[in-house]
């Protein structure tokens, strides 16, 4: 199988795409295809990755125009996978010559700096996380913070965020407005602020309905068909947005 992979020069931009003749197996991934790539063919290309198990999101890259991760991505559903996102330039505009029928096409993560080939700079999400201060304080004394599982369920959808930014590139909103904060940091707050331990839950929803927050967001909901983890952070912003 054929995997045009987006290059960069000097990062910034895509400046090419390459060309690659892949042996694909059973069980082949689209990270371990990049794998075969990298140790067989061309040394000098660039992707993150960690886990290769979806949970530490550093391989969140755009495969045949949708973002996914590629540990959790089998090369054999490409054909069948659809997540039906609404439109923006980074997923319509297609690169010369690829064929969707006999090539596939590997992109960096959209709405984020090019650093090189398929590596992001991740600066941009992490500062919106950061904006927003979405960490408890905790409480004096040593008496531990006890939670009942009726409690803990209301926020344990939110939890589960790995934030791979796939929201944040999937996102059209965050592709015209550098100063949206974005669906993951949404949810993030509304995580804190659902959490029965929270002292001061107002701060997490204040911080979520700034000009820069919830208000931004148009409810396109890219969002919760790229999250890989269920956290629906779509849903998450409608709660917000009634809640203020």
């Amino acid at each position: 199988m054929l995997f045009r992979v987006a290059r960069s020069r000097d990062g910034g931009t895509v400046s090419h795409y390459d060309l690659y003749k892949v042996d694909v197996k059973k069980g082949m991934t689209v990270l371990d295809a990049l794998f075969q790539i990298q140790d067989k063919m061309d040394p000098s290309i660039s992707f993150r990755y960690s886990c290769r198990g979806a949970v530490c999101g550093s391989c969140a890259m755009l495969i045949n125009k949708e973002p996914r991760l590629a540990c959790k991505t089998q090369v054999s559903d490409l054909n069948d996978l659809n997540m039906n996102l609404k439109p923006f330039p980074a997923i319509t505009d297609l690169p010369p010559g690829w064929n969707s029928n006999e090539e596939v096409l590997v992109e960096p993560l959209p709405n984020l700096p090019i650093l090189k080939d398929l590596i992001v700079d991740m600066t941009r999400f992490y500062n919106a996380l950061e904006s927003l201060k979405l960490w408890a304080e905790p409480a004096e004394g040593e008496k531990a913070r006890i939670q009942s599982p009726s409690d803990r369920r209301k926020m344990e959808r939110y939890v589960n965020c790995i934030m791979c930014a796939l929201c944040f590139g999937s996102c059209p909103v965050n592709a015209e407005k550098k100063e949206y904060v974005g669906p993951s940091a949404l949810a993030k707050a509304w995580r804190f602020h659902e959490d029965s331990r929270t002292a001061d839950k107002d701060r997490y929803l204040k911080a979520a309905i700034a000009p820069e927050g919830a208000p931004l967001c148009d409810l396109i909901m890219n969002c919760v068909k790229a999250c890989p983890k269920g956290v629906a952070p779509g849903g998450v912003i409608r709660k917000i947005k009634k809640a203020s």
